[in-house]
């Protein structure tokens, strides 16, 4: 009897051991058999949980890019006449699509009957290109003329007289030489309130500007009536309310000025020229000199350095598309970036000194002239920038700025366009990750994308390291 019990006991532990081990002897909420089916849901539901950032594109809301925004400064000191053609055609194949002429400052001393700038401090040993030189090479272009030998005299002195009279022979000089029925735009003044102007306050600068500029103004509007061009006045954008100054003072030929020359030198990290306040103090600079006639002309600008925490080269060229993004926003008309010549601003030039090597921010403004066409889309702001245009009805391109931040996961959310399938999945990145202040153009190299079932798309960026770029190009439909 002694055996028997022994020997059932035996067989009763093998079978409870056995059927342990079963997978059909398992207990439900035993958590080394499994998790039970509604925590399982809520488990996957977790890890597929985005955590990344999220941008919305609304491509209801759209404004038409007018293609004269990609349009560059002549540097007339930089770029000497013997090199204007090699200029003109690396101009050509970055996409320019104006030419803003001579220059900037050098158009305050500028004789354009002799090509030269005899009273400049900063003339060059060899000449830049003249006028014809010019008409011969480029297609789109705008002329400055002076104003600085009126504003250094006193206000309705005999000697101020004395110099409008001559400002207004050269305004008509200029004109004829450049071409009256061929300029597309005509700046009165360079940057008035940066001028010496005698030492006077900047109030006082002011209205010497706009003395002399209603008195130019009111002088083309006799010797060209049937004139073509937009003539506008040139102003600080970051004091929009100095445009209401200008428009009380303008006693006469008010009705002649067909809008704004802003120079929008811009960045993250200042008060004073910040990129948050960029679009809307573009808008009131215009608005607020004449609602009415409010052609928008960019005529100077950059990325400044000092601005944005000293950001070259790779580093800069990040900030090109937000630029771009806001411009068109606002409804810019032209633009015109300095510097043309990277010895000028190293860092954030478009060229070498012989036009040889094309930098970043060169690269990506031109990726920009052939990419970003047709139709500014708005879109969400977040710890990225992003950049979008709808190009035709089927196809949507989008460009993402990592900038200097971690690898991170982006989702796009799209309204009002429905994706079906991505067309160019490309990166910007620096030639060297670990300088990315370097000065060399940037690698392309293939990026990865993904649609979802929800019309959303996702990547990753700068997951190799900083200042990527993603340019994405979707076809699709709208809806």
């Amino acid at each position: 009897m002694k055996y028997l019990k022994i020997r059932t006991i035996s067989v009763l532990t093998i079978l409870v051991i056995f059927f342990s081990c079963s997978p059909d002897a398992t207990d439900p909420m035993d958590p080394k058999y499994g998790i039970p089916e509604e925590e399982a849901e809520e488990e996957v539901e977790e890890e597929n949980e985005f955590t990344g950032d999220t941008f919305s594109i609304n491509v209801s809301n759209r404004k038409v890019i007018n293609p004269l925004i990609f349009g560059l400064n002549n540097d007339w000191r930089q770029i000497p006449s013997t090199r204007f053609t090699a200029f003109s055609q690396e101009y050509k194949n970055l996409g320019g699509t104006l030419l803003r002429f001579p220059g900037g400052w050098e158009s305050e001393f500028y004789d354009w009957e002799t090509n030269t700038t005899p009273t400049w401090d900063n003339k060059p040993e060899e000449p830049g290109a003249d006028i014809n030189t010019v008409k011969s090479n480029i297609e789109n272009y705008s002329i400055v003329l002076p104003t600085a030998i009126a504003m250094n005299h006193e206000l309705n002195s005999a000697s101020f007289n004395e110099a409008l009279i001559e400002l207004e022979e050269t305004a008509k000089t200029a004109i004829t030489i450049a071409g009256v029925n061929e300029i597309g735009i005509v700046e009165i003044g360079n940057e008035w309130w940066l001028q010496y102007a005698g030492g006077v306050s900047r109030a006082e600068k002011l209205t010497k500007y706009t003395t002399v500029a209603m008195n130019i103004a009111e002088y083309i509007s006799e010797e060209f009536p049937e004139r073509n061009f937009k003539l506008l006045i040139n102003g600080d954008y970051t004091k929009p309310s100095e445009f209401a100054d200008m428009k009380e003072q303008f006693t006469k030929a008010y009705e002649e000025i067909d809008g704004v020359a802003l120079h929008t030198y811009v960045g993250y990290q200042t008060d004073t020229h910040n990129m948050v306040d960029l679009q809307q103090r573009i808008g009131e600079s215009a608005d607020n000199f004449n609602p009415e006639r409010n052609y928008i002309y960019l005529s100077e600008w950059m990325p400044s350095r000092d601005y944005n925490e000293r950001r070259l080269y790779m580093e800069a060229a990040n900030i090109i598309p937000d630029v771009f993004q806001i411009y068109a926003m606002a409804g810019t008309d032209a633009a015109a970036f300095w510097p043309p010549v990277n010895s000028s601003i190293p860092g954030v030039g478009v060229f070498n000194w012989n036009f040889s090597k094309t930098f970043p921010v060169g690269q990506i403004f031109s990726d920009l002239s052939n990419s970003f066409t047709g139709e500014v889309v708005s879109t969400s702001d977040g710890n990225f920038q992003i950049t979008a245009a709808l190009q035709d009805d089927q196809t949507l391109v989008v460009y993402v700025p990592g900038k200097d931040r971690d690898a991170t996961d982006i989702k796009l959310v799209f309204e009002g366009f429905n994706v079906e399938s991505i067309e160019v999945a490309e990166k910007f990145v620096p030639d060297d990750y670990t300088e990315t202040a370097k000065a060399a153009p940037y690698r392309i190299e293939t990026a990865s994308a993904s649609i979802d079932s929800e019309n959303e798309v996702q990547f990753r960026i700068n997951e190799e390291g900083s200042y990527q770029i993603i340019k994405l190009v979707f076809k699709g439909s709208i809806n």
